[in-house]
């Protein structure tokens, strides 16, 4: 720009007078109009601007608030509907209870707000007249059953049959519920929930809207057995980037990014690949919302890990009413400052002080409530995670709770994806 107006001044203040009609003098001066006439519209354009910048510097000192680069105030409430998505095959016992608890925990205005729909892949007629035998309470969703499609499945993956038909029903169910709705709550039939289930998805919904690094909220702690959580702090809420799934929301926005590379098989795996995840993060609470039911013994997994883990996970006893709560502390920017200033007030003690702390038989030596253990590797990580009993992994940060005492177990570096768990340490 200012070689344009040094230029152009030379040209103007220049003076001369053609002495024959030489066409390359008369391309010069036509050139010189057009900078003219383009000059003219730039001042005018940055008289404007400056016109416009004194309009807002008085706005500002007449309303020191005043601030056009501040972001409007997000809306904690939404208003949309939330479907309460459930899949089912061939449990019509568990189907029909685990309605029945939606029901009577749904608040009886909410019919249109959280619409209930149960989805069914199998055949299994008496899940199909289960869930008829809500009328017009629940909707009812089938599609041909996985065992009658047409589905390609590797020939050493054929004992994992169950694994590609419930992708192949997940895919089918979202793509017909993102048809008429902005977001889901995806829960199984063999869950059991907690009596704040709706206002915990109905409060943090804002959230996945207005936070691009957040992807889903989930109502599971993969670590909430009793002893690893603090069963007084029922409204404490986290950050992870860990999927935990098991009564989970996400969004259509979400849906439409994932939907057409979804996986055939193993879908929860694959949403917990950082090639998906992207940095993305999802909510989750310190006292599960979800529970497992005895029903999940009888899952694809035929209760591989339904005595060890999953029924030990603690389900929430206390009620909550999350929309009294301000759950803007849970968006990126205010969560990594706070929980980063929590962590770092931890002291930094060896890995056998802090057991030493944590004990039920404390020597009842003066210690801090909040401690912090580094571990270097993922061989170091899962020996100290397993002398807590605990294993799990919180923005590349763990965090376990015993006797009011808190240990968080972090990395020295960043975290590795690609770790590799030795074969001795089994799952």
């Amino acid at each position: 720009m200012d070689c344009f107006f040094i230029i152009l001044f030379l040209l103007k203040n220049t003076s001369f007078t053609p002495s024959s009609s030489d066409p390359v003098i008369d391309v010069v001066l036509n050139a010189v109009k057009k900078l003219e006439s383009g000059l003219e519209n730039e001042q005018e354009e940055i008289t404007r601007l400056k016109l416009r910048m004194d309009e807002l510097q008085r706005m500002k000192e007449v309303n020191p608030k005043f601030d056009r680069n501040k972001p409007k105030p997000h809306s904690r409430i939404w208003t949309e509907p939330i479907p309460v998505l459930v899949f089912a095959c061939n449990r019509a016992i568990a189907v029909k209870e685990h309605v029945k608890k939606l029901l009577r925990l749904r608040h009886p205005n909410d019919r249109e707000k959280f619409p209930i729909i149960v989805s069914q892949d199998c055949d299994d007629l008496s899940v199909r007249d289960a869930v008829q035998s809500f009328g017009q309470e629940v909707q009812y969703l089938k599609h041909l059953a996985g065992e009658k499609a047409n589905i390609t499945i590797p020939n050493n993956h054929r004992m994992y049959t169950a694994y590609y038909r419930i992708a192949r029903h997940y895919k089918l169910a979202l793509n017909e519920i993102f048809k008429r709705y902005t977001s889901v709550i995806i829960t199984e039939d063999d869950l059991n929930i907690s009596e704040d289930f709706f206002s915990y998805f109905s409060a943090t919904r804002y959230l996945l809207e207005n936070d691009p690094k957040l992807w889903c909220v989930s109502a599971w702690n993969d670590n909430g057995k009793i002893g690893s959580i603090d069963l007084d702090a029922a409204e404490k809420l986290y950050r992870s980037d860990f999927f935990p799934g098991l009564g989970w929301m996400m969004t259509s926005k979400l849906w439409n990014e994932l939907g057409p590379i979804w996986p055939t098989g193993f879908w929860d795996d694959w949403m917990r690949d950082p090639l998906r995840r992207k940095g993305r993060q999802c909510i989750r609470p310190e006292i599960s919302r979800t529970g497992m039911s005895n029903y999940g013994k009888e899952g694809a997994s035929k209760g591989q890990f339904f005595s060890k883990h999953l029924a030990k996970v603690h389900l929430n006893e206390k009620f909550v009413d999350f929309k009294d709560m301000n759950l803007d502390f849970l968006l990126e920017e205010n969560y990594n400052r706070t929980f980063l200033e929590e962590v770092n007030s931890a002291s930094l003690v060896p890995i056998d002080e802090a057991l030493r702390a944590t004990m039920l038989q404390s020597n009842g030596e003066n210690k801090p409530n909040k401690f912090r253990v580094t571990f270097s590797g993922n061989r170091d990580y899962i020996l100290k995670a397993d002398a807590f009993t605990y294993n799990a992994r919180l923005q590349g940060r763990s965090s376990a709770h015993s006797l009011q005492r808190h240990c968080y177990v972090l990395h020295k570096w960043s975290y590795d994806p690609e770790w590799y768990v030795f074969p001795e340490f089994g799952e």
